[in-house]
């Protein structure tokens, strides 16, 4: 699975990167993280000796704005990636496609043209997950889950996993082939099975993996319809 991340400006240091994307996911309506708490996210240390020279750079740039003796008065302006930043949205990037089929014709393409494609949501729409990533579904296994062919999947990749959750999931067969697809999935004795929502499939056997096997990238968060 690619990297899960947008395109980075080119003008920024990895410390930079950090301190926006800091601001980017801790910044709420009324709220600001300390400059403490900024310089320990840049990996700079608790003390902050340093953040204040980065978020002036940042502010110079127009990255970030800053308000004159007041320590917590932090606007962030434009994330990592160049994006406009606004409070109550965020931008979810597009990774690739993924198979919603039987697990033997699965697969994941990712290619140049999802390359800096992004969503922007109201992050009401994700209910508080912030290491979001979206995919594209090519097949229709899932369409009793209201999952169709062409659909866009929102997917948190630290969400924890139980029972019954649609996920992504990368499986790796006995021949050592790997396939990766978008299937509920169940924790059954000790092993792991992916279950498809389409009726059509109903009577295909439904193999149990050993967990080793089966590597989950996120849950599903949110399901965006493709209309016409």
């Amino acid at each position: 699975m690619p990297a899960l991340t947008n395109a980075i400006a080119n003008d920024l240091s990895e410390v930079e990167v950090r301190v926006l994307d800091h601001l980017a996911r801790t910044m709420r309506p009324g709220f600001c993280p300390s400059r403490e708490e900024l310089s320990r996210a840049a990996g700079l240390g608790g003390r902050g000796y340093h953040i204040n020279n980065v978020l002036r750079g940042l502010d110079e740039r127009q990255y970030v704005r800053l308000e004159p003796g007041r320590s917590r008065s932090i606007t962030l302006l434009r994330s990592a990636d160049g994006r406009p930043f606004r409070v109550e949205t965020l931008w979810v990037p597009m990774v690739g496609l993924i198979g919603a089929s039987p697990l033997r014709q699965t697969a994941v393409q990712t290619d140049d043209s999802f390359v800096d494609e992004a969503i922007e949501l109201a992050r009401s729409q994700v209910r508080g997950h912030e290491n979001v990533f979206a995919l594209r579904v090519s097949g229709d296994s899932m369409i009793d889950a209201l999952v169709n062919d062409g659909d866009i999947v929102v997917l948190d990749g630290d969400a924890e996993i139980v029972n019954g959750d649609l996920v992504a999931a990368e499986v790796t067969g006995d021949d050592g082939q790997t396939a990766t697809t978008l299937k509920h999935f169940y924790r059954e004795s000790g092993h792991v099975r992916l279950r498809a929502a389409n009726p059509r499939m109903s009577l295909d056997p439904i193999p149990l993996h050993q967990p080793d096997q089966v590597r989950v990238y996120g849950k599903v968060v949110l399901i965006m319809r493709q209309m016409g």
